[in-house]
C-alpha cells in the first residue's frame, strides 16, 4: 500500500516552502480562504497523475517571482520512497527546457514512466457541477481515473489530443484551398487508433459502476462519439467545411440516471434529479473512482476532500463519513467548527493548521 508519509512545496503557488508531515491515517488542514489550502491537494495529485486539477498552463504554479517550483512527496512504498514534480515556465537559467520534470527515487523519469506509483482521489466543491456541467467535467474525471491506472490510456489520450490539434489546423488549411485533403490521411489513422483506446478503456471503467454497493440505485449510460475510419470518412467534408474534427472521444459524454425503488422508472440525474440526488450521484461517482483503483492497483488510493462539509447535505455527509475511514484522507476546511465534528465522529486524527 502507497501512503504518503511527508510532502515539501519549494515556491509552488502561494507556498514559499512548506514541509507536512502525516503522521495519522486522517489529516485535517485548517486555514482560511486564499492560504493554500487546496495548492496542497493540488501537489498530492501532482504527484499521482503528473497534472494539475487547477492550472490550464504550467506556470500558474510557479511563484511569480521564481523561475521554477518543486513537489516532492516521500511515500511508503515497497519500491518508490520519493516522488518528485519540478514545474516551470519553460525556461530555466535562461535555456528552454520542459515545464514539468519528473523523477522517481531522484531519478529522472518521463511521465509515462512517473504515473501509477501512487494515487489519489480528489472531491471537490467544484465537482458538484459534475451532473449539470459541461461534456468537458465528465470527460475529465474520466481521463483523471483512467490515466492514473492504465499507462496505455495515458499515452493514447495524449497522443490522440495532440493528433488532433494538428489535424484541426490541417483541416482549415484544407478548408482555405492552402493543403489538399490527402495530408489529413496520416492524422485519420492516428486518431483511428488512439481514439479506439481511448473509448476502449472509458467503456470498460464505467461498466464496473453496477458492481459498486451504494444506497441510491444509480446506473450509467456512455455516449461515445464513435470514431472509425469509416465515420471519418463520412464527416471530413463537414469538418473540413467547419475546420475542425466533429467526431471522436474528445465527443464523448455520459449519463447518470437513478431510481428511487425498484418499480420506479429510471430518470436522468442531471434532467430531473434534485440537487441533493445530484450530489448523491456524484459521490457515486467518487465511491466508483475508489473502488476502481484500489481493484486495478490492489491499493486504496489516498483520498483528498476539498472543503466540501459545506456543500454536504446530510445523507451525503454521512456516506462521506464512512469513506473517510478506509484508507488516508487529507481533508481542508476553514471552519473550527467542522474540525470539531470529525474528532468527535472519527476519533484521534492530525490537524495542521496553517
Amino acid at each position: 500500500m502507497s501512503r504518503l508519509n511527508r510532502l515539501q512545496l519549494q515556491r509552488f503557488r502561494n507556498h514559499t516552502t512548506l514541509d507536512l508531515r502525516f503522521d495519522e491515517p486522517i489529516t485535517v488542514i485548517v486555514a482560511d480562504n486564499g492560504h493554500g489550502k487546496t495548492s496542497i491537494l493540488e501537489a498530492v495529485q501532482l504527484l499521482a497523475t503528473g497534472e494539475s486539477f487547477r492550472a490550464d498552463r504550467a506556470e500558474e504554479m510557479v511563484q511569480f517571482d521564481a523561475e521554477l517550483a518543486q513537489v516532492v512527496g516521500q511515500l511508503s512504498n515497497d519500491t518508490v520512497e520519493q516522488l518528485e514534480v519540478m514545474v516551470t515556465r519553460g525556461v530555466v537559467q535562461g535555456k528552454r527546457t520542459q515545464t514539468r520534470l519528473y523523477s522517481v527515487n531522484q531519478v529522472r523519469r518521463r511521465r509515462k514512466d512517473f504515473i501509477g506509483h501512487f494515487n489519489c482521489v480528489v472531491f471537490r466543491p467544484e465537482d458538484m457541477r459534475l451532473m449539470e456541467g459541461s461534456p468537458s467535467r465528465r470527460r475529465n474525471f474520466l481521463d483523471t481515473v483512467l490515466s492514473q491506472t492504465h499507462i496505455q490510456y495515458a499515452h493514447s489520450h495524449s497522443t490522440y489530443e495532440q493528433a488532433l490539434l494538428k489535424r484541426n489546423k490541417l483541416l482549415q488549411a484544407v478548408r482555405d484551398g492552402e493543403m489538399p485533403s490527402s495530408v489529413l490521411t496520416y492524422w485519420n489513422l492516428q486518431l483511428v487508433k488512439h481514439g479506439e483506446v481511448v473509448q476502449g478503456h472509458r467503456q470498460r471503467f464505467l461498466e464496473t459502476f453496477g458492481a459498486v454497493e451504494f444506497p441510491t440505485r444509480f446506473e450509467i449510460e456512455y455516449r461515445p462519439s464513435l470514431m472509425t475510419a469509416e465515420r471519418l470518412a463520412e464527416y471530413q467534408p463537414r469538418e473540413i467545411a467547419a475546420g475542425h474534427t466533429l467526431i471522436g472521444p474528445h465527443k464523448d459524454d455520459f449519463d447518470v440516471s437513478f431510481q428511487w425503488r425498484p418499480t420506479d422508472e429510471w430518470h436522468s440525474v442531471s434532467t430531473f434529479g434534485s440537487r441533493g440526488q445530484q450530489r448523491l450521484a456524484v459521490l457515486w461517482l467518487k465511491v466508483a473512482e475508489l473502488e476502481y483503483v484500489l481493484g486495478k492497483t490492489a491499493s486504496r488510493p489516498l483520498l483528498a476532500l476539498d472543503d466540501i462539509f459545506s456543500e454536504l447535505d446530510p445523507d451525503v455527509r454521512t456516506l462521506v463519513m464512512s469513506l473517510i475511514r478506509r484508507q488516508q484522507t487529507i481533508i481542508t476546511t476553514t471552519e473550527q467548527r467542522v474540525v470539531a465534528e470529525l474528532q468527535a465522529e472519527l476519533g484521534e486524527l492530525q490537524v495542521v493548521e496553517l
